[in-house]
C-alpha cells in the first residue's frame, strides 16, 4: 500500500530525485515542499480562513475602534506583494517543471489562499482583539516552505553548480521568504484602540484585564504575554495592585457550580457515588486536551535516539570514506556515486534542534493545560468545603473539628491539585516505556526481552512498596489532623492557658503528637522513599547492563557504538517514567487518602431542611410569628438514641411581643433558640417562623474587621438609622473611646473589646439588621446593670426600637421579665409553666413566682418609670423599621452606564474590604510579607536545622552517585569503541563486570544518599523549627494574638510545616541532583568537543540572567499566594465559629462569595506564579536545544580534522540529549526551592517573635508558700496594651489588704478586665509596680506569678479532652480533689450524666457539649483546685441563672473565706456584701471604700450606678 502510494507521488513529481522527503542530501525534495508543506498550508488557509470570513461577518463590531495605522497597511501592501511574487515565479517555471502537477497545484492553491488571506486580513482587524490563529499559523507554513525551497535550491548550487528554476527562481524565493516572515511579524503584534477603553475599565476595576484572554497563539505558546509582568517585577516589588484579573472562566463560582452540579448528579444517580468521577466530569477535558499534546511530547522525545543514532552513523561513514575512497556508501543506492555530503550532517543537528524545540513548545502547553485543571479543581474544591461547613449538622460538626476541616481545605484540595501534575503520566509512563523497549527492539533485537524480564520482577515489589506507604500515609494524615487540633485549641485558648500558666503541659502535648507519632511515622515513611528511589534508580541500569550482556553472547553482531549510545539514550529515557512512577504513586496515594477524607466530609449529615418551616412574614401585631407545637420534641443529633435536646414543646411568640425564656444552667434555653433557627433535629410535632430573623448568639460572635463592617454586616449603610442604633445598644460612649470610632479593626473575635462591648456590638448588628424576629441569647448577661436597664428601655422594651417586632430572648436577668409579654421556664429539655406576666405573679406558687419573688424585687414604680421617664425620647428616635434591609447582592462585572451598580460597589467595599486592593483602612489586616531576595540566613538556618554535617555527607553521595554513573558510560563508549575496532566482542565479561560494578555503586550511593536525606536532614529539621516556632508562638504576648488571625497562624502551624515535612527536603535533593548532573554533563561535552566552551559561556551567561530576571518575579509571586491564601483560611476558621449567627441571619450567600472573593484574590497570584515558572522555562529549555545544535554542528564541524570519533559523538550528544529536561527541572527544583524556603523564612519570622517575660527567674524565685497573705498593693501603677495606643490605667494606688473581699466596678471601658489583666502581667507596666506580699510581681518570671494565682475569666474557654484534663492538665490534683471541686460548682451531676467515664468523659472542641453557664462553672471547679491566696473573678457568673448564681456566690464566700478576692461584677448585688469596693472611671479610681460608706453619699459614682441598676431609689 505504502509502496503504491510513493509510486503515485513520484508520477505526479517527475523529479529526478523522486518525491522523497529526504533528499540524498539530507534535506526535503522539492516535490515534497511544493505537493505537501506548500500545498497544504495553502489548504489550511483556504479551509480555515473561510470559516472564519464568514464567522466575523455575522459577528457584530467589538466597538472598539482601531486606527488603521502602519502596520494594517504594511501587512495589506506586503500580502499584494507576495501574491505579485507568487504570479511572477509561476510564470517563470519551465516547461519541464509546468508538467508537474505538484508544482502547478502549489501555485494555484497558494494564489488563491492569498487572496483569502487578503480578505481576512481587513476583516479581522477591527472585529477581533486576538491576532487571527489561521493567519499566523498560515505565515508560518508559508514562510518554513519557501525557506525550505531557498534552502533546497542553494544546497543543490553548492553541490553540483546548476541553479534550480534559475536564478530569478532564488530570488523570487527569498523575496518570498521575507515578505512571509513581515507578514507573520506584523500579524503577533498587539493591537491599540484607538479610545483607552482598557485604561477605563483597569481605572474602575482597579485591576488589569488579564493579558492571556488578549493574547494571540504565539503568545500563548511562548508565554510572551507574561512578559509585562515580567518586567515590572524585575524593576520593582510586586504588590497585590499590580496583579492582572483571573482569566475568563476561572472564576471559583463558576467552577464551583459546575463540580457542584456533577456531584449532586452522582449523589442522585448512583447508590455508590464518587468525588473522583464528579471532579473527572467536570475537569476531564482539559486533562484530555493535556493528555493529547503529552503524548505528541513522548513520540517527540524518542525521535531523538533515531537523530543521534542517524548522525553517529553518518560520522562512522564519513570517517570511514576518508580512510578509503573506493568503499561504498551503505543504505544509498549505487545512483549516487558521489561522497557524503557534510551539509547532511549539519541537516540531521538541525533536525535534532528543530525536534528539541518543538518538543519545549509541546511540553509547555501540557503543563499549562495540567496546572489549570489543578487551580480549578483547588478554587472549585475551597468553595465547596465551605459551602458544605455552612449546612453541617450539629453531628456532623462534632465529628469534624476546626481544624479536622482547615486541613481538608489547605492540605487535602493541596494534594488533589499536586496530582494532576502527575496525573497523565500514569498512562504516560507505561506509553514511555512501551516506545522504549520497542525501539530497543529495534536497535538490539531480541536480548531486549531481558529488560522486559527484569521489569516484570520488580512489579510486585513496587506493589508491595506502595500499599505500605499507603498505609504510613493514612497514618501521616491522622497525626496530622491530630496536631492541627491541638494547636488550633491552644490559639483557640490562649488567653486561658498564659492565665493559668499550662503553657508547658500543652506544649507538651503537642509534642508528643509531633515528635513521637507525625516524625516518627514519617520517618519510616522517607526510608521505605529511599527503598522505592533505589529500586527505580537501579532498574534502568539492570535493564542496560542485562541487555548489553545478553547482546554480547547472543548476537553475531558487535556491540558497536552507533548501537551503545542511542540504547543509552533510550535507557536514560527510560529512567525518566521508571523514576518518576514512584513519585506519580505516591501522589496518587496521598490524594486517594485526600479523596476519601473530601468524600467523607461532603457526605456527612446535613442540617434537616424542614426542621423549621419558613413562612412570609406577618403583618398585625399580635400575629402569630413563632409556631411550635405538637408536643415536638427536638434531638441535637439524628440518632435517637442520643439524649433529646428538647422535648413536648408547645410554644408561640407573637408579632410586636417580648417573649422571655428562663430556666437553670442546661435547662435548654439555648437548645429551644436553635429548633427555631433549624439547626436541631425534628423527630415530633411542627416548627414555624415568619420572616427574616436576627439571632445574638450567647458568646458574641464578632467578625474581624471594624466595629461598622460588624454592626452593618452586609446591609445597605443608612446613616441615619446606624446612629439611632448606636445610642439604642449604648455604643456612643465607647466609640468615641476607640481610637478610629467605629473604623476601628477589633481584632479575632474581638479580641480588643471587653466582654460587655461585644454583646452590645452583636445586639447592634441584630437591630440593624432590621429583622421581623428577633432570636436573643442572653445578650444582657455580659453587660453592667445600668446598661441592662438601657438596652431593655431603648431596644427590647414596649418603646424600644424593636417594639414591632418578634423578639425571643433567653435570659437570667430577671429584671427583664416585668416588660415581658410572655414568660416560658424550661427545665430539663421541657417547658414546665408558660404565661404572661401577670398571670404568673397571681399564682403565688408557681416556680416563676418564686423566682420572681426571691431574685427579682423591683420597685413598685419602675414599669411606670419605663414607660414615663423615656417616652418622649422613644418617640424621637422613632422611625419606620418595617421591611428589611436589601441584602448586597453578589457583585457583577461594572456597567459603565449605571449609577446604582457604582453604589453596589461602595457598598460591597465595606463588606468586602480586604479584599479590596484600594481601601486603606484595612491595611492593618493584611500579613506582613518579606521582599525580594529570600536571605542567605535563611538557608544557612534550614542547614543548620538539618544538621550541617548531614548536609555534607548527602551533598557528597551525590557527587560519588554522579561520578560513578559518568565513569560508567566513558567506560561504555571505551568499551563499544574497542568492539568496533575488532568488528566482535572481545573480553565481553570483564568489561560487563566493571560496567556492572560502576552502576551499582551508584546505585547504592543514591540509596545511602535518600536515606540521609530523610532521616538526618528533613526530619531533624522538621521537629527542630517546629519546636522553635511552637515555643515561641506559646510565648508570644497577648498582643500578638490581638493583632494576628488564627487563621494566619495556623497556616504556618499547617501548609508551612507541611512544605517543610514533605517538600522541602525533596526539592533539595532534586535541585542538588540535577545540578550536579548539569556540571558533569557540560564536562563531557567540553572534554570531546572543547569548542563547546565558546558556545556554553554565552549561554551560561543568558541561563542565569533568565533565572535571576525571572526569580525577582516569581519571588514576590509565590510570597504573594502565601498571603493571600491565609485570609482565605481565616474567613473560614471565623465562618465556623460564628455558624450559628451566619445562618440565623440567612448570610450563607454572602459569606460563600466572600469566601469566593478570597479564593479568586488568591488565585490571581498564583495563576501568574506557575506562569512564570512555565515562561523561564521555555525559554531555558530553548537553551538545551541550542546547547544540543551546537554540540552536534561543532561535532560535524570536527570531522573534517579526523581527530573525532563516533565514540566520542555518541557520548557527547548522548548527554547533551538530557540536558534540556535536566536544565527543566533545575528550573522547577529552583523555583521550589525559592517558593519552600519561603514557608523557613514565615517560619523564621515566628519563631523571632518577640516573648513575654521569662517563665522563671532564677535568683528571684519567691518562697514556695508564696502568696501567703495575700496582700496587694498598686504603686502609682499605669499600663497601655501597646505602645502606641493609649493608657488603660492611670496612676492607680490602692492597697488591698489580705482575706479583703474586693468589687471593682465601673462603666464599660473603664478598666475594670485591665486591672486584673495588670495583676496576671498579661499586660505590662508602663509605669510603676503591683506588689504581692511584699514582692515586686515584675521582678518575678511569669509563671512564678501566674501559677500562683486563681481566676475565673470572664471568656471561660474549655479544651478538647476529657473532664480531667480540663481541670488539671498537670496531673498534680487526685481524683477526690477534682470530684470535690466538680460538686462545689455544681457541675458534678451534668458530668456523671455525661458518660459512665466519670472524669474521662469527653468535652467537644470549645466545650461544644456544656451551655455557656456550664462552661463558666467548670472555670469555677479549675479556681477551687488552686490553694491560691488570690483569687480574681471576672464576671464569673454572668451566664448562670440567678439561682444557680446565688448557690455559686455563697460557695465562694465560705469555700474562699480566707482569700483575697477581686471580683469584677454586671450585678452589682453580687458584690454589696464585699469588704470594699473599687469604682473605676477612664482608667483612674474614682472611688474606694465600704459599699456602706460610698452609698450613703448620694454624689458618689457607686450610687449612681446603683440607682441605674435600680438597687436604689431616691427615696
Amino acid at each position: 500500500m505504502a509502496g503504491n502510494l510513493v509510486s503515485w507521488a513520484c508520477k505526479l513529481c517527475r523529479s529526478p530525485e523522486g518525491f522523497g522527503p529526504i533528499s540524498f542530501y539530507g534535506d526535503f525534495t522539492q516535490c515534497f515542499i511544493d505537493g505537501v508543506i506548500l500545498n497544504l498550508s495553502a489548504i489550511f488557509m483556504i479551509t480555515f480562513g473561510i470559516r472564519d470570513l464568514v464567522n466575523l461577518c455575522k459577528k457584530k463590531h467589538s466597538g472598539i475602534k482601531y486606527r488603521r495605522n502602519w502596520i494594517i497597511v504594511s501587512r495589506m501592501a506586503l500580502v499584494l506583494l507576495e501574491i505579485a511574487f507568487v504570479s511572477l515565479a509561476s510564470l517563470n517555471i519551465s516547461k519541464e517543471e509546468a508538467e508537474n502537477f505538484t508544482i502547478v497545484s502549489q501555485y494555484a492553491s497558494t494564489m488563491l489562499s492569498l487572496f483569502v488571506a487578503l480578505a481576512l486580513h481587513w476583516i479581522e482587524y477591527d472585529r477581533s482583539v486576538v491576532a487571527n490563529t489561521v493567519l499566523l499559523f498560515y505565515w508560518l507554513f508559508e514562510t518554513f516552505g519557501n525557506f525550505a525551497k531557498l534552502i533546497n535550491i542553494l544546497i543543490r548550487h553548492t553541490y553540483e553548480g546548476i541553479w534550480y528554476s534559475g536564478q530569478t527562481g532564488f530570488i523570487l524565493t527569498l523575496f518570498q521568504v521575507i515578505t512571509c516572515a513581515s507578514i507573520l511579524l506584523l500579524e503577533a503584534l498587539p493591537k491599540k484602540p484607538l479610545m483607552p477603553h482598557q485604561h477605563i475599565h483597569q481605572t474602575l476595576t482597579r485591576r488589569k484585564p488579564n493579558p492571556y484572554d488578549s493574547a494571540n497563539i504565539f503568545s500563548r505558546i511562548t508565554f510572551s504575554w507574561m512578559s509585562g509582568l515580567m518586567k515590572t517585577g524585575y524593576e520593582k516589588y510586586l504588590v497585590e495592585a499590580d496583579l492582572y484579573k483571573l482569566p475568563r472562566n476561572f472564576s471559583s463560582e463558576e467552577l464551583s457550580q459546575k463540580l457542584e452540579k456533577n456531584w449532586e448528579n452522582e449523589l442522585k444517580q448512583k447508590s455508590n457515588p464518587s468525588l473522583s468521577w464528579a471532579i473527572c466530569r467536570t475537569f476531564g477535558s482539559k486533562m484530555l486536551l493535556a493528555a493529547f499534546f503529552k503524548a505528541i511530547h513522548d513520540v517527540l522525545a524518542f525521535t531523538q535516539p533515531q537523530l543521534l543514532r542517524i548522525l553517529i552513523k553518518f560520522v562512522t561513514d564519513y570517517n570511514s570514506e576518508r580512510q578509503d575512497d573506493h568503499s561504498s556508501l551503505q543504505g544509498f543506492e549505487n545512483n549516487h556515486p558521489q561522497k557524503l555530503p557534510i551539509v547532511r550532517g549539519f541537516l540531521i543537528a538541525f533536525a535534532m534542534f528543530l525536534v528539541g524545540f518543538t518538543q519545549t513548545s509541546v511540553l509547555h502547553q501540557y503543563f499549562l493545560n495540567v496546572f489549570n485543571t489543578g487551580m480549578y479543581i483547588k478554587s472549585a474544591l475551597t468553595a465547596l468545603i465551605y459551602q458544605k461547613s455552612l449546612v453541617l449538622s450539629n453531628e456532623a460538626s462534632g465529628l469534624s473539628s476546626t481544624g479536622d476541616i482547615v486541613n481538608l481545605m489547605s492540605v487535602d484540595v493541596q494534594k488533589l491539585q499536586d496530582l494532576t501534575q502527575w496525573l497523565n503520566l500514569i498512562w504516560s509512563g507505561p506509553f514511555q516505556i512501551i516506545i522504549c523497549l520497542y525501539s530497543l527492539y529495534k536497535l538490539l533485537g531480541n536480548s531486549m526481552w531481558v529488560g522486559v524480564i527484569i521489569l516484570v520482577i520488580m512489579m510486585p515489589l513496587n506493589s508491595f512498596l506502595m500499599r505500605i506507604q499507603k498505609k504510613l500515609q493514612k497514618s501521616q494524615m491522622k497525626y496530622k489532623d491530630e496536631r492541627t487540633r491541638v494547636i488550633s485549641e491552644i490559639l483557640n485558648n490562649i488567653k486561658s492557658l498564659k492565665l493559668y500558666a499550662w503553657e508547658k503541659p500543652y506544649r507538651e502535648k503537642l509534642e508528643e503528637v509531633r515528635n513521637n507519632k507525625e516524625l516518627k511515622n514519617l520517618t519510616k515513611l522517607g526510608c521505605y522513599m529511599a527503598v522505592t528511589s533505589f529500586q527505580f534508580n537501579i532498574v534502568p541500569f539492570l535493564v542496560s547492563c542485562c541487555t548489553f550482556a545478553v547482546f554480547v553472547y547472543t548476537e553475531d553482531r558487535a556491540l558497536t557504538t552507533d548501537l551503545v549510545f542511542p540504547a543509552l539514550t533510550l535507557f536514560n529515557l527510560l529512567s525518566f517514567p521508571l523514576m518518576i512512577i514512584p513519585m506519580v504513586l505516591n501522589s496518587f496515594i496521598e490524594a486517594s487518602v485526600s479523596i476519601g477524607r473530601l468524600f467523607t466530609f461532603f457526605t456527612n449529615e446535613e442540617l434537616q431542611p424542614d426542621s423549621v418551616q419558613r413562612l412570609p412574614k406577618v403583618k398585625n401585631i399580635g400575629d402569630v410569628a413563632i409556631n411550635i407545637g405538637d408536643d415536638a420534641t427536638f434531638l441535637w443529633q439524628r440518632k435517637p438514641e442520643y439524649k433529646v435536646a428538647l422535648k413536648n414543646i408547645n410554644f408561640q411568640a407573637k408579632k410586636g411581643n417580648l417573649t422571655c425564656i428562663v430556666g437553670k444552667v442546661g435547662s435548654g434555653k439555648t437548645a429551644l433558640l436553635s429548633c427555631m433557627l433549624g439547626d436541631l433535629f425534628r423527630v415530633k410535632g411542627f416548627a414555624t417562623v415568619h420572616g427574616s430573623v436576627a439571632y445574638v448568639s450567647q458568646v458574641p460572635w464578632i467578625m474581624n474587621g471594624t466595629v461598622k463592617e460588624n454592626i452593618l454586616f452586609g446591609h445597605r449603610y443608612d446613616a441615619e438609622f446606624y446612629e439611632k442604633t448606636i445610642k439604642a445598644c449604648a455604643l456612643t460612649i465607647d466609640l468615641a473611646i476607640l481610637m478610629d470610632g467605629d473604623k476601628t479593626l477589633v481584632g479575632e473575635k474581638g479580641i480588643s473589646l471587653s466582654g460587655g462591648q461585644k454583646a452590645r456590638l452583636s445586639l447592634a448588628r441584630a437591630v440593624y439588621a432590621r429583622a421581623d424576629t428577633y432570636l436573643l441569647d442572653d445578650p444582657l448577661a455580659a453587660v453592667d446593670e445600668h446598661v441592662a436597664r438601657h438596652l431593655i428601655e431603648h431596644v427590647l422594651g414596649p418603646n424600644g426600637l424593636l417594639h414591632t417586632k418578634t423578639k425571643v430572648l433567653a435570659t437570667n436577668k430577671v429584671s427583664a421579665l416585668s416588660i415581658a409579654d410572655s414568660i416560658a421556664l424550661l427545665d430539663n429539655g421541657e417547658i414546665t409553666q408558660q404565661g404572661t406576666y401577670d398571670e404568673i405573679t397571681k399564682d403565688a406558687d408557681s416556680p416563676l413566682w418564686k423566682l420572681l419573688n426571691n431574685y427579682g424585687k423591683k420597685n413598685n414604680g419602675k414599669s411606670n418609670e419605663f414607660g414615663d421617664s423615656s417616652e418622649s425620647s422613644v418617640r424621637e428616635s422613632s422611625i419606620p423599621v418595617e421591611g428589611e434591609l436589601e441584602q448586597l447582592q453578589k457583585l457583577n462585572d461594572l456597567d459603565f452606564g449605571n449609577s446604582d451598580a457604582i453604589s453596589l460597589r461602595r457598598a460591597s467595599d465595606a463588606t468586602l474590604g480586604s479584599i479590596d486592593f484600594g481601601d486603606d483602612e484595612n491595611i492593618a489586616k493584611r500579613e506582613h510579607r518579606e521582599q525580594g531576595k529570600v536571605k542567605w540566613n535563611i538557608y544557612l538556618e534550614y542547614a543548620k536545622a538539618c544538621n550541617p554535617k548531614s548536609v555534607c555527607v548527602f551533598i557528597l553521595f551525590i557527587v560519588i552517585s554522579m561520578f560513578l554513573s559518568v565513569m560508567g558510560n566513558v567506560w561504555l563508549k571505551h568499551w563499544s569503541e574497542v568492539n568496533s575496532r575488532y568488528g566482535s566482542n572481545p573480553n565481553a565479561a570483564r568489561y560487563l563486570a566493571i560496567y556492572f560494578a560502576l552502576g551499582i555503586g551508584s546505585a547504592l550511593a543514591t540509596l545511602i544518599q535518600t536515606i540521609v536525606l530523610w532521616v538526618f536532614c528533613t526530619i531533624h529539621a522538621s521537629k527542630y523549627l517546629h519546636n522553635l516556632m511552637t515555643n515561641s508562638v506559646l510565648r508570644a504576648p497577648m498582643t500578638f494574638f490581638e493583632t494576628t488571625p488564627i487563621g494566619r497562624i495556623l497556616n504556618r502551624f499547617s501548609n508551612d510545616i507541611y512544605k517543610v515535612d514533605a517538600l522541602l527536603g525533596r526539592t533539595f535533593s532534586q535541585f542538588f541532583v540535577n545540578a550536579v548532573k548539569v556540571t558533569f554533563t557540560i564536562t563531557v561535552i567540553c572534554a570531546t568537543t572543547w569548542q563547546f566552551i565558546f558556545i556554553i559561556i554565552p549561554l551560561s551567561v543568558f541561563y542565569i540572567y533568565y533565572q535571576q530576571y525571572y526569580l525577582r518575579t516569581s519571588r514576590e509571586l509565590r510570597r504573594l499566594d502565601s498571603i493571600t491564601r491565609s485570609p482565605i483560611y481565616s474567613h473560614f476558621q471565623e465562618t465556623l465559629g460564628g455558624l450559628a449567627t451566619v445562618r440565623g441571619y440567612s448570610q450563607q450567600k454572602r459569606f460563600s462569595h466572600i469566601n469566593q472573593c478570597r479564593i479568586d484574590n488568591n488565585m490571581s497570584a498564583f495563576y501568574p506564579s506557575i506562569n512564570a515558572n512555565r515562561w523561564l522555562a521555555y525559554r531555558l529549555e530553548l537553551i538545551g536545544s541550542i546547547i544540543i545544535l551546537g554540540a552536534a554542528t561543532l561535532s560535524v564541524f570536527r570531522l573534517k580534522q579526523g581527530t573525532l570519533t563516533a565514540g566520542m559523538v555518541g557520548l557527547s550528544l548522548s548527554y547533551a540529549l538530557q540536558i534540556t529536561q535536566t536544565l527543566n527541572w533545575i528550573v522547577r527544583m529552583t523555583v521550589e526551592v525559592e517558593t519552600n524556603i519561603v514557608s523557613v523564612e514565615r517560619i523564621k519570622e515566628y519563631a523571632d517573635l518577640k516573648s513575654e517575660a521569662p517563665l522563671i527567674v532564677e535568683g528571684h524565685r519567691p518562697p514556695k508558700e508564696w502568696p501567703s497573705q495575700g496582700d496587694i498593693k498598686f504603686n502609682n501603677y499605669s499600663t497601655r496594651y501597646r505602645p502606641e495606643l493609649d493608657l488603660v490605667l492611670k496612676h492607680i494606688n490602692i492597697h488591698i489588704k489580705p482575706n479583703e473581699k474586693v468589687g471593682i466596678v465601673g462603666r464599660t471601658g473603664a478598666g475594670k478586665s485591665s486591672l486584673t489583666l495588670a495583676l496576671f502581667r498579661m499586660i505590662e507596666a508602663s509605669e510603676g509596680n503591683i506588689v504581692i506580699d511584699n514582692i515586686a510581681i515584675n521582678e518575678i518570671g511569669l509563671y512564678d506569678l501566674r501559677h500562683k494565682l486563681s481566676i475565673i475569666p470572664q471568656d471561660s474557654q474549655v479544651f478538647e479532652g476529657t473532664v480531667r484534663e480540663n481541670i488539671d492538665p498537670i496531673n498534680q490534683y487526685t481524683d477526690e480533689a477534682i470530684w470535690r471541686a466538680l460538686e462545689l460548682s455544681h457541675l458534678k451531676e451534668h458530668v456523671l450524666s455525661m458518660s459512665n467515664d466519670g472524669l474521662d468523659a469527653q468535652l467537644t472542641e470549645g466545650g461544644g457539649n456544656l451551655s455557656v453557664g456550664q462552661r463558666q462553672l467548670l472555670c469555677l471547679a479549675r479556681a477551687m483546685l488552686v490553694p491560691s491566696k488570690i483569687l480574681v473573678l471576672d464576671e464569673a457568673t454572668a451566664a448562670v441563672d440567678v439561682e444557680t448564681d446565688k448557690v455559686v456566690q455563697e460557695t465562694i464566700r465560705t469555700a474562699f473565706k480566707d482569700r483575697t478576692i477581686l471580683t469584677i461584677a454586671h450585678r452589682l448585688n453580687t458584690i454589696m456584701d464585699s469588704d470594699r469596693i473599687i469604682v473605676l472611671d477612664n482608667g483612674k479610681v474614682a472611688e474606694f471604700d465600704s459599699p456602706g460608706q460610698l452609698l450613703s453619699d448620694n454624689k458618689s459614682l457607686f450610687y449612681s450606678l446603683c440607682m441605674e441598676a435600680g438597687l436604689v431609689n431616691e427615696n
